[in-house]
Order: C-alpha cells, then sequence, then structure tokens
C-alpha cells in the first residue's frame, strides 16, 4: 500500500535520530507549575507522551499521584519518534492543577550498559514487594543479533524519583530472553499482587504474558500469547478493581463500521476482563475514542477515591503525531453490570466552536466523498477539519489510493441552509508526479460544481491549479448553493491512473453587503440564543449560522438587557454584536395575538423538488411578546410531536415517496397560530439499469420507483458521458467496455455498469491478438491482476496492480499464463516482458524465470509449439519468440521460476503480447458439420473455391488442420476430422480465414 507503507516504516522506525547523552537527572531538576485544563503541559515548552501513573503514599505527605511519561523531541516536521529520555508529572490533588515536573529522570543508557541511546518508549514504574520502585522500560540492546533489538529492562530505586540503577544486568525479555520469540518487545505493562508480579507486553497485535517471583526478574512458567482482545495493537495496561482484572488497551481494527476508529492510523482505548490476573479475557467495549494524536496509550488507576484515566493527545502549542502530551481525565464506572464496566470516557475541556472570524465554511459541512467506503489509511474527516501538517500522516488527509485507481473521483460539502461562496483552497497531497498513472498524483484536471437542481460548473473560475505545495487557489463569481463539489479527473500514464489526496479543501463565502445587529428577546433562564442570521447579499438575504459567545446563567437571571457577540459563518470582517433582552415568561396579561410558524427544509437536495435523504423540517416560531412557545409537528397522518419552552422544533422525515409536514405555535397566552404546511418529497433510492448485448450492440434498460427515470447514460471506454437514446453500436472491430448507468429524476444516479463488446473475430487478423483474449492464469496474488496480461500497457514503473504477479508465502516452481479466444487462430509469435523486485538465487520475492516455453492447444491436448526461436528472460525488454505457425482458440506461457535450490522466487509479468498472421478472406463458402461414425464423434468440413482460378485451402479446426493444393475453380476441399471422444462442443471451423459454425453432439 502506497501512503501506509511508507508512514509506518517511520511508526517502525521511532527513535533513529538521537542527541548526544546527558548528565543523569536528579529529582532537584523539578519545577512547579499550575493548569487546570488538559494537556497537563500544553504550553509546548515540553511534549510528553505514554503515560503511566503510580500512586505514592509516605507518612509525611500522604497520597501523591506521579505520572510517568516518555519525552517526546521531534521537530515539528518530523514524523519519527524521538525519545531519549523519561520524565514524570506529580500532584497531590489533579483538580487543584497544580503539578511538579520531573522532566529528565532516566536515560536508558546511563542505566542500562548494554542499551542504546534513544527509543527510550513507554514503560511502567511500580512498587514491589520489597518497598522498592522497579521501572519496566524498552529500550534498545546494543549488542543484539536478534531481527528486532528492543528489549525490556527493569531499574530500580529507593525512591520514586531515582536515583536508578539496573536490577538485571542484562534483558529481562528479548527475543531471546527468557525464551525465543519474535516480536517486538516494548509497551510492558505490571501488576504486583502479594508475592505475585505478572507483565504484559507486546504491539502490533502480538500480546505476551509472564509471571515473575517477588524478585521482579525470575521467571515463573514459561511467556503465554494472549487473545481475547478484540483489536487489539499496543499500549497495554493491566490494573484490578474489586475481584475483577481489567485490561485496556489502544485498539485498532479499522474500517467503516469499527466501534474503534474508521482509519488504521489512529487508536481506540479498549478493554477486556478476566476473573485471573492471566485471564482468559473477555472483550468489553471501547472507553476511549480517538486522540488528535495517531497514537493512544492509556494508564488507569483509583487516586483518592476517584478513578482517573491519564492518556496523551497532540493538543498542545505546536503538538503533532510526534509531538505529543498527556492529557488526565475522570473514569466512571456502570456497577449495574456484572462486571462492572467502564463507562466512555469524557474528554475535558469540552470541544467549543472555533468562533474565529473567517471566509472559511467547510467546517460547518457535512461531507461525502465518491470513494465510500474510503481506504482505512485515510479519514474522510480531515478534509474540513482546518488541519494542515508540515509533514502529515495517512489520516491527514483523504485520499483514493487502491492499486487500481479510477479516471474520476470527487468529494462534496452540504449545508443545511443555502450559503453564499465564491471561493476555494485546495492543498493536494502526492507522492508521484503527473503523467506516471501509479501512487497518488495531483490531478490532472480538476473543477467545481454546486448543485441547482443539477450539477453545474461555477462561474468564471480563475483557474483550477494542481501544486502540491500549499494552498491552491481558485476564485469565481458567488453563487448561491447547499452543495458544492470538487471533481478531479486523476492523472494518467495513457492505460493507468494515480490516486488522488486531499489534506485540507476550503470554501469561502462571499462577503455581505451588509449584517444587521440583531435585537434578541429571551425568557429569564432562557441560554439558547438564534442559530442564524439574516444577512444581505446584494438584493438577497440569506439566513446564515452564528456562533455566539458563550452567556451565563447570570446573564438571564432577571428581566434586563446585555450585549453578546457572534462569529457568523464564512463573514471574515469581525464578530457581530446583539443586544439581548431579558424577559419575563409570565408577561401574557391582554395578549390576543397569535403567534407565527414558519418551516424550513433541509437535507440532500436533488432535483425538481425533490430531496435525496432523509430530510429536516425546522418550524421557528415568532410571538409578538417575544417568549417562548409550545411548537407541535406532524408527518402526513402521525401523531404531532410537540416540543415545549422553544423558539423552534425539527421533525425528520423519511422514507421514500410525498410527505406532507403540519406545524402550529401556541404561545404563553394561548393563541394558537394558524397552521403552515410544506410538502416533502423524498427519493433517496437510486435508479436500477440493466445492460442486454446482442449483435456487439447494448441495449439499456431502466426503472425507478419513486421519482422515476429522468435518462440513460453511456460511456465507451474512458470516454465521456453520453445520453442514451438507442441501442449502442461498438465504434469498430475491437473489443470494447461499455459503462451505463441511470438518472432519476431526483437527481440519484445509479452505480456504474459495465459490459463489454467483445472484438469481432470474423475478419482475418493480424498483429497483436493479446487484448481480444480472456486471460487466466494458474495463481495471481491478490494486489496483483491477471488482467494487467493483455491491457496493451507497459509503463515504465509498474504498480502492483499493473503486474500479473505470483508473489505468496509459498511458491511452486511452475506457474502459467493463458489466453483463450472464441475461434482458432493463425498464431506465429508472442512476447513477454517479465518484473522483477530480487535477484536470482535468492529464492524470494519476485525474480526473472529461469526460462519458459510456449504451447497451444491441439484439440485435445497442450503441444509445444515447434521451431521456436529462444525464450529470452528480460525484465526490461520484450522477448520476442517465433514459432511455426499454428491456429488454435488457446495458447499458454509456462514459466519455471527461480530458485536458490530449496525454495523459489515468484514470477511476474507485465505484458503479454501473442501475434496472429491470418491472410486475406478468400473467395470460399465453408460448411461445417458434426456428424457420429461408429460411435465416435467427428468435425467435417467442406470448402468450395468460388474464385475463377484455382486456389491453395487450409481448412483448420480444433481437432487437427489439413491444407489442400490448387483446388480447382468450383471444386471443394474436404475432410472429417476425428474428435477422439463421443462427444463434441459446438465450434468453429475455418477455411483461409473464413468461418463456419458446427452444433454440438453425443454419440
Amino acid at each position: 500500500m502506497r501512503l501506509l507503507r511508507a508512514a509506518v516504516a517511520g511508526l517502525v522506525a521511532a527513535g533513529l535520530l538521537v542527541t548526544a547523552p546527558a548528565a543523569p537527572a536528579r529529582a532537584a531538576d523539578s519545577y512547579t507549575f499550575t493548569n487546570t485544563v488538559n494537556p497537563i503541559l500544553g504550553d509546548g515548552t515540553y511534549y510528553s507522551a505514554d503515560p503511566a501513573p503510580l500512586v505514592v503514599s509516605s507518612p509525611e505527605k500522604g497520597d501523591e499521584l506521579y505520572i510517568y511519561t516518555g519525552h517526546d523531541e521531534a521537530g515539528p516536521a518530523v514524523n519519527d519518534f524521538i525519545m531519549n529520555e523519561w520524565g514524570a508529572f506529580k500532584t497531590a490533588d489533579p483538580s487543584t492543577g497544580n503539578w511538579t515536573h520531573y522532566p529528565s529522570l532516566m536515560r536508558p543508557e546511563n542505566v542500562f550498559t548494554w542499551a542504546t541511546p534513544g527509543r527510550a518508549y513507554a514503560g511502567q514504574v511500580v512498587k514491589g514487594p520489597d518497598g522498592r520502585y522497579y521501572w519496566y522500560v524498552p529500550v534498545s540492546e546494543r549488542d543484539s543479533t536478534a531481527a528486532n533489538k528492543f528489549a525490556i529492562g527493569v531499574a530500580v530505586s529507593t525512591s520514586p524519583t531515582g536515583p536508578w540503577t539496573d536490577h538485571i544486568g542484562g534483558p529481562l525479555i528479548s527475543q531471546r530472553t527468557p525464551a525465543a520469540n519474535t516480536i517486538e518487545n516494548i509497551d510492558p505493562t505490571i501488576l504486583v499482587e502479594g508475592q505475585r508480579v505478572f507483565v504484559y507486553w507486546g504491539t502490533f497485535g502480538q500480546l505476551r504474558m509472564l509471571e515473575f517471583q517477588a524478585d521482579m526478574k525470575t521467571p515463573v512458567g514459561t511467556q503465554q500469547s494472549v487473545s481475547g482482545l478484540t483489536g487489539y495493537f499496543e499500549a497495554p495496561w493491566l490494573f484490578k478493581r474489586g475481584s475483577t482484572y481489567y485490561l485496556a488497551y489502544a485498539g485498532n481494527n479499522a474500517g467503516p463500521a469499527s466501534a474503534c476508529t474508521p482509519a488504521n492510523y489512529h487508536a481506540c482505548i479498549a478493554y477486556a476482563t478476566a476473573t485471573s490476573p492471566t485471564g482468559p479475557w473477555t472483550y468489553r467495549g471501547t472507553v476511549l475514542t480517538p486522540v488528535s494524536s495517531t497514537t493512544s496509550h492509556p494508564g488507569i488507576l483509583e487516586f483518592n477515591g476517584q478513578w482517573q484515566i491519564v492518556y496523551h493527545t497532540a493538543d498542545a502549542v505546536g503538538g503533532g503525531h510526534f509531538r505529543r502530551s498527556v492529557a488526565i481525565d475522570t473514569v466512571e464506572w456502570d456497577d449495574t453490570q456484572s462486571p462492572p464496566r467502564i463507562k466512555q470516557v469524557v474528554r475535558t475541556p469540552e470541544r467549543q466552536a472555533d468562533r474565529t472570524p473567517r471566509a472559511n465554511i467547510a467546517q460547518a459541512a457535512k461531507v461525502t466523498v465518491s470513494n465510500e467506503p474510503v481506504p482505512t489509511q485515510y479519514w474522510t474527516k480531515s478534509l474540513n477539519d482546518e488541519i494542515v501538517r508540515a509533514n502529515p500522516l495517512p489520516p491527514d488527509m483523504w485520499g483514493t489510493w487502491t492499486g487500481t485507481n479510477p479516471p474520476q473521483q470527487w468529494v462534496q460539502y452540504t449545508w443545511d441552509q443555502p450559503m453564499r461562496i465564491s471561493g476555494s483552497q485546495i492543498d493536494f497531497w502526492n507522492d508521484q508526479p503527473q503523467g506516471t498513472g501509479v501512487g497518488v498524483a495531483a490531478p490532472a484536471t480538476w473543477k467545481i460544481q454546486y448543485w441547482d437542481g443539477q450539477w453545474k460548473d461555477v462561474p468564471n473560475p480563475s483557474a483550477y491549479p494542481t501544486g502540491t505545495q500549499g494552498f491552491q487557489n481558485t476564485t469565481f463569481d458567488a453563487v448561491t448553493t447547499t452543495q458544492v463539489r470538487a471533481l478531479f479527473d486523476a492523472s494518467a500514464n495513457g492505460s493507468t491512473y494515480s490516486a488522488v489526496a486531499v489534506e485540507e479543501w476550503k470554501v469561502l463565502a462571499a462577503q455581505a453587503t451588509s449584517i444587521a445587529n440583531p435585537a434578541i428577546t429571551v425568557e429569564v433562564g432562557e441560554t439558547d440564543l438564534p442559530g442564524t442570521v439574516p444577512v444581505t447579499f446584494g438584493t438577497a438575504t440569506l439566513h446564515i449560522p452564528v456562533s455566539w459567545d458563550p452567556i451565563t446563567a447570570a446573564d438571564v437571571a432577571a428581566p434586563g438587557t446585555f450585549t453578546v457577540e457572534g462569529s457568523v459563518l464564512g463573514h471574515a470582517a469581525g464578530k457581530i454584536s446583539a443586544t439581548v433582552t431579558v424577559i419575563s415568561p409570565g408577561d401574557t396579561e391582554g395578549d390576543q395575538t397569535p403567534p407565527s410558524v414558519v418551516l424550513t427544509l433541509s437535507g440532500s437536495s436533488g432535483a425538481a423538488g425533490w430531496f435525496r435523504s432523509t430530510a429536516r423540517v425546522r418550524a421557528d416560531g415568532t410571538d409578538d411578546r417575544g417568549g417562548r412557545l409550545s411548537i407541535a409537528l406532524k408527518v402526513d397522518d402521525n401523531p404531532s410531536v410537540t416540543t415545549e419552552n422553544a423558539r423552534w422544533a425539527d421533525i425528520a422525515v423519511t422514507g421514500d415517496g410525498r410527505h406532507t409536514v403540519t406545524a402550529t405555535a401556541t404561545d404563553r397566552a394561548g393563541n394558537t397560530s394558524a397552521p403552515a404546511r410544506a410538502d416533502v418529497n423524498i427519493d433517496a433510492t437510486n435508479p436500477s439499469s440493466t445492460a442486454v448485448l446482442a449483435d456487439r450492440r447494448v441495449t439499456v434498460t431502466a426503472t425507478d420507483a419513486t421519482s422515476g427515470v429522468d435518462r440513460v447514460e453511456y460511456a465507451i471506454g474512458t470516454g465521456a458521458w453520453t445520453t442514451y437514446t438507442g441501442p449502442i453500436a461498438a465504434p469498430d472491430a475491437a473489443k470494447h467496455t461499455v459503462g451505463y448507468r441511470a438518472v432519476d429524476k431526483a437527481g440519484n444516479t445509479s452505480q456504474a455498469a459495465t459490459i463489454v463488446i467483445p472484438a469481432d473475430l470474423s475478419a482475418p487478423l493480424t498483429g497483436n491478438v493479446g487484448p481480444i483474449a480472456v486471460p487466466t492464469a494458474s495463481y495471481t496474488a491478490g494486489w496483483n491482476s491477471v488482467a494487467a496480461l493483455n491491457d496493451d500497457a507497459d509503463p515504465a514503473s509498474p504498480a502492483q496492480g499493473q503486474l500479473w504477479g505470483t508473489w505468496s508465502g509459498t511458491r511452486p516452481a511452475t506457474q502459467w499464463v493463458q489466453y483463450d479466444w472464441s475461434r482458432p487462430i493463425r498464431l506465429t509469435s508472442a512476447s513477454i516482458k517479465f518484473w522483477r523486485d530480487s535477484n536470482p538465487g535468492t529464492g524470494d520475492g519476485v525474480a526473472a524465470p529461469d526460462g519458459w516455453k510456449l504451447q497451444y492447444w491441439d484439440g485435445t491436448a497442450w503441444a509445444d509449439v515447434t521451431g521456436a526461436s529462444a525464450h529470452g528472460t528480460s525484465t526490461t525488454a520484450f522477448n520476442t519468440v517465433t514459432f511455426d505457425p499454428v491456429t488454435t482458440s488457446r495458447m499458454r506461457a509456462t514459466v519455471s521460476a527461480n530458485t536458490n535450490g530449496t525454495t523459489y522466487s515468484a514470477v511476474a509479468i507485465t505484458e503479454w503480447r501473442v501475434f496472429a498472421d491470418e491472410p486475406a478472406t478468400a473467395p470460399v463458402t465453408v460448411t461445417a458439420q458434426s456428424r457420429c461414425i461408429g460411435g465416435k464423434a467427428y468435425v467435417a468440413v467442406n470448402a468450395r473455391n468460388d474464385a475463377s482460378a484455382p486456389m491453395d485451402v487450409e481448412l483448420v479446426t480444433a481437432y487437427g488442420k489439413k491444407a489442400f493444393d490448387r483446388v480447382a475453380a468450383g471444386g471443394n476441399a474436404y475432410q472429417s476430422f476425428p474428435v477422439r471422444a463421443a462427444a463434441v462442443p459446438a465450434g468453429t471451423a475455418t477455411a483461409n480465414g473464413v468461418s463456419a459454425s458446427y452444433t454440438a453432439l453425443t454419440c
């Protein structure tokens, strides 16, 4: 996988850059600070990660909470874990925000003589049965010969802040100690229970467990693999509450329906329970959703009667995936469950809307994309999160790479109400240049469209630049719409397409002619303010969302007035100011005027007044006294739904069809408005279309149950979509793929389907006939394609989807590829171009083969071609083989894999060309008939010479061929070919390139 492979390499190779060793830090190096919000230290002066909490008790100070951490030291554009030391935070009460920071308590090379500097990953401090403190940490073993040099060491101290010494003098756990393993030995978590010590560790989905004696270093039994943890990735944390053991961990079972995370690169915190510290474990769910950093790491314990969870995020000033900072929040329990469950953690501080005035309105839009479900290395929400990183990882962007990329993709924004827009800023990402047809490249071209009952190009765009360094700006004449999309034509090399990736897409609002500061009336105790304000654009007025500064209960505690500021979505000139009047809800004396109610519809707007999704109907009530209302809403003949003490109420309208919504509002005095009604027409179901092929012509039909079919569209190959008016004929004798789709009157489009018009094989064939064959193979790797054999493309640097290849864990000595044609063809030569990524003699990877040969089907068996020239094995040029002409409907190439004497390398081919050379059609009349003679089947072929002079005639069948010299004008050439079986399938015979069919027959 493109982006995934590169970024994972950065994650695995964490800590490659190290700084020079420093002198051991002491507890005296600490300093104090006060901060009451997360992250604990969030000013960007120090980045901390992988928190491990510990409660330390002493007669002098009582209970204190220590949070041991790693130290992230990566630069802002470095995608690598630069971690050279461990530190800690200490507090007597997290709620006070008073902390002591120990920035450098231990460095691996200063404690473990067998360790290299750096790689100070997640560890944990526990208090041993002897009262001393033990710090279990992963370090890189300097002199290890193992495939992975990570090991777990143990440091010991009489104080929770050190100084620390090596408890063992070597690794506690490595790939050879105390027993062999092949995992990455990091992320230890430890539970001390009396004289028993339990250690869990492991990453990349591999978790191990081993018990130790009370000396904290002598194994008890053997290490065990741990199962039962759905989606386990890394960062285990073992603890006990009551009689139940809990194991929290960073989980990643990515996918659209995942309860953990949709993206590969993010993790949730999940957990499992057991009745024993050694398991077995039962998965219980997710307690912390993905945070702003790709990694996540839990630590959970009870402190002063309150359970706490510590974790890290990228939320500090200047933070990032490799510049993380530790946070702390409360853990709540559901003790009605057995065993008690951990409730979803409520992260603090609560996320607030960014009220900075700016023209961008994308952050308020709903995102849809063409490639749902999105490949799990990407994240759709990154499109409009207003975050652009200096060196992004895949989840920091939306992308489309799959290995086989289509020619066009799109992203779409939808708002609940009409917006006035006039510009765009888009940030493309690439790992390949344009024109390569592989990897991820900036699009060849793109454009912006808006919805106005149908998709229309925005008027007078300035330009559509495709740079990949910073935002690409486009301005256009202002339009009013609820939907806008960017349509990308992928970069190609002539036959294959690159993927597209976008880090951020901003849509810029047209700036208002004027915004009047609104006068707002609320009742005593009412803190919700109107969600939209009227904004004037020339002669039109739109109701645009507004985010108000928070108001407090004191502001609305009694009748009076106050002023509040708000940020109007897309208004860059500054905030607006509103005067808020607070009234008494009981002020109804003499009120005989009914309120009014207005209905506003929102949803995914279609064409002709239809919605293409569930629609939302908002009833806005207004009363002359300014008080709140009782608003009743109903859909069709369903019972009314009433919202009390409201200024507006919403109701969802679902289901395809035509609906009616009715609303009334009643004020505090009991006056009821006249009913307001709105028709809501929904067609959220795509039409269906089918195609039938006959005589190399495609007939398409379509149906739609709700709004009806508007049109059918088709495209031949990569051509433009064209409105269908009748059967589609092939433009020439070659094979063609026809795409087709239906569009209903609501604007829904069916998923495009394809049908293949086969090549016309009736004429004499010359040149490469590989593209009109059906390819098969003995085996094809999942990331390769057998269709690449005859896609008529020869890219200089093919992607995996542009190869046929056979790499797998077990590779045989021979493999084969095969072409089948619908009739026998006279073949004279073939060319193959091989591909490799390994040298000969390795027995691994993909290497050039030792040899290969061509075979044809003679009607009953495979036979080697005769008169063949040399069979080359080049991986940089085509290897052409000529042979005695053979007429057949099948040919295959059998490839002998390269070997190291024990195992075989895989083989791969970029293109296989097979060449025909059939004579021009002769004036002959051909008939063919299947017959039974003595219980055996035969194919009898007769060819009459219709020319005015003698001619040579060659009869060809799947069961042999016969040549006749100088058949007289008007004369016949006849031969009965034995099938050598009791039955013959229907087939075709030829004479001088002229075909005749015969029926199936069983004798």
